[in-house]
């Protein structure tokens, strides 16, 4: 009862903070049915206030603050749009169909939107890069990013014939963060896994990744040309693990490897792609050596910019912690808008 309590609490928060972070007045002033700006939200689907509200209520705060005149869309019927500068949060709540597959479902419905003369935010070429592994990583290949050794198969019996150095990871195809990601050490455990109907009814690829050495990696986002947010995440453990905060790594904001800044860049722009998040590494933690794309994502949630010096926690653990003052889900929530109004006024700069 005492964490069920907690949980809510911070959640009730968090939608406060999301409340107060949009100037309503501006809103009534601005808000039109003729705006060329508008906002889409699955205010239809079941689950829209538990997953989507916090984030529809930054975003709409975002659009706010930049002072034109702006609708939102809550329907189905997205033949009527026409003409206009779209923004939207992805989310596998429009869609509708159940197809295991959500991301193919959002590209056809951002290429409908945009078939009609609308301009989105993240338009068809980008989405596609979301919660979809199999597809980043045939890119990657295509383009020549150095990303490590991934194979893909259709099927267990594919992965049984196939010759693969164990330990590896086997990646989820539609999945974020470090879930989804199973570190494998024999073939017998690869087929386990795979075989299983709880794999197979969330994934229709197998995407079998070799294993880098490695207890670091570099986080970096980016918005148009520029490199908004930064910071290594490092496994203090001698096993391997995936380097997500929740896995207690240490997080450093401040040091960069500038001797591979323009390298990240034109990586990025290789994408072309307007916005995401590059999650980096190095063999055997060497940055002598060239630059591991891990992965890219179009959308993201990051880890904002925290001292902890002297506190005596990690930064995983002041995630869970409730505090009144100065918690992370205050500054989380301020960095969400901060890099949501950058993306909102790149975009509309760069589609007049």
């Amino acid at each position: 009862m005492k964490d069920f309590l907690k949980r809510n609490t911070k959640r009730l928060i968090r939608i406060i903070i999301c409340i107060r972070r949009v100037n309503w007045i501006q809103f009534l002033q601005l808000y039109s049915r003729e705006g060329e700006i508008v906002m889409i939200t699955p205010l239809w689907a079941d689950k829209w206030l538990i997953h989507h509200l916090e984030l529809d209520l930054l975003l709409l705060g975002a659009i706010v603050k930049q002072g034109k005149k702006f609708s939102i869309f809550t329907g189905k019927d997205y033949h009527r749009l026409k003409n206009k500068i779209i923004f939207y949060n992805a989310s596998e709540l429009f869609n509708n169909t159940g197809h295991i597959n959500y991301t193919e479902f959002l590209v056809s419905w951002c290429r409908l939107l945009e078939s009609n003369g609308n301009k989105v935010m993240l338009g068809s070429h980008e989405i596609v890069y979301w919660e979809n592994k199999a597809y980043m990583h045939q890119r990657f290949d295509e383009l020549g990013i150095h990303a490590p050794p991934t194979k893909l198969f259709k099927s267990v019996e594919q992965l049984t014939k196939a010759a693969i150095n164990f330990p590896c990871l086997i990646k989820e195809e539609h999945s974020y963060g470090s879930l989804g990601v199973h570190k494998i050490n024999s073939r017998e455990e690869a087929i386990e896994l795979c075989a299983s109907e709880k794999f197979k009814k969330r994934n229709e690829t197998i995407i079998v990744q070799q294993l880098v050495d490695m207890h670091m990696d570099f986080r970096v986002i980016i918005i148009g040309d520029e490199i908004v947010l930064h910071y290594w995440r490092t496994n203090p453990s001698k096993e391997w693990k995936p380097t997500s905060t929740m896995h207690g790594s240490n997080v450093d904001f401040v040091t960069f490897p500038e001797q591979w800044r323009a390298y990240i860049m034109d990586t990025f722009k290789r994408l072309n792609i307007s916005t995401g998040a590059f999650d980096i590494t190095w063999q055997h933690d060497d940055l002598n050596t060239e630059p591991i794309i891990l992965e890219v994502s179009p959308t993201y949630q990051p880890n904002p910019p925290v001292d902890l010096t002297g506190r005596g926690f990690t930064y995983g653990e002041f995630k869970k912690k409730f505090l009144w003052r100065n918690s992370w889900d205050t500054i989380y929530l301020h960095w969400v808008q901060l890099l949501m109004e950058k993306r909102v006024r790149w975009f509309l700069k760069n589609t007049a």
